[in-house]
């Protein structure tokens, strides 16, 4: 009795400590794959401003002009992501559009040639048409922090330069710009900011935390990366 007694005893905590690694285990690449996934949604955007698609079936408006798509000045410049800190698990993103300037009456001088003074002259705005995913959810009840722990609000304003075809991106990290004021953020001092989103996993694992970041002035998805380690977040 006392040898079954100890055989019972010794198969319960070898099953209790393989069901407790186990589920760290899948806690864990739970937690990663959702750091992951923030990346690639992040990174799909910069795919997308480079392969426009106008995912609406009916006709546009951009700055009061209605018309057939392809016929009128409206066009699609690029991508505006946005995180406020009272849905830290959220993250939006729209289709930006802006109007091609009139070219200039003879005598007038001719319109600036350099990204950001071009890009304020086509008077960008938010659409009013959803992309195919304007809302991005983080797996596995992540949320997304600052570096010091406090829920994050961001704003990311990707662009595709209509003279040289350059993508620029620009970085407001502090409380998030509103939608109808994105033209606010096309100045030089928004591409010089980046932005680290911290990822917590909600008292799952414990531990440093896995970081995403946005580097200042990218042009492509390589500038995002994902950090295992020595991200900052607290």
């Amino acid at each position: 009795m006392i040898e079954t007694m100890l055989f019972l005893a010794v198969t319960g905590v070898l099953i209790a400590g393989i069901l407790v690694g186990t589920g760290t285990s899948i806690n864990t690449q739970r937690y990663r794959d959702s750091v992951v996934s923030l990346r690639s949604f992040l990174q799909q955007q910069y795919s997308d401003v480079s392969n426009v698609r106008n995912s609406s079936v009916s006709n546009n408006t951009c700055a009061g002009i209605t018309g057939y798509r392809g016929q009128t000045n409206c066009v699609i410049l690029g991508r505006y992501i946005q995180a406020k800190s009272f849905s830290p698990s959220i993250v939006e993103v729209r289709n930006v559009i802006g109007t091609i300037p009139f070219s200039p009456a003879p005598g007038e001088p001719d319109p600036p040639t350099a990204d950001v003074e071009l890009l304020v002259q086509y008077g960008i705005k938010v659409s009013d048409i959803l992309t195919d995913n304007s809302t991005y959810n983080l797996e596995w009840d992540a949320t997304m922090k600052s570096k010091t722990n406090s829920n994050i609000s961001f704003s990311i304003l990707i662009l595709r330069s209509p003279s040289s075809g350059i993508i620029r991106t620009f970085i407001d990290d502090s409380p998030v710009t509103a939608a109808t004021n994105i033209s606010s953020l096309v100045v030089t001092t928004a591409l010089s900011k980046s932005v680290t989103i911290c990822v917590d996993s909600n008292g799952v694992l414990t531990g440093p935390k896995m970081a995403v970041m946005v580097n200042k002035d990218i042009t492509n998805a390589s500038g995002i990366e994902m950090f295992e380690k020595d991200s900052g977040c607290v």
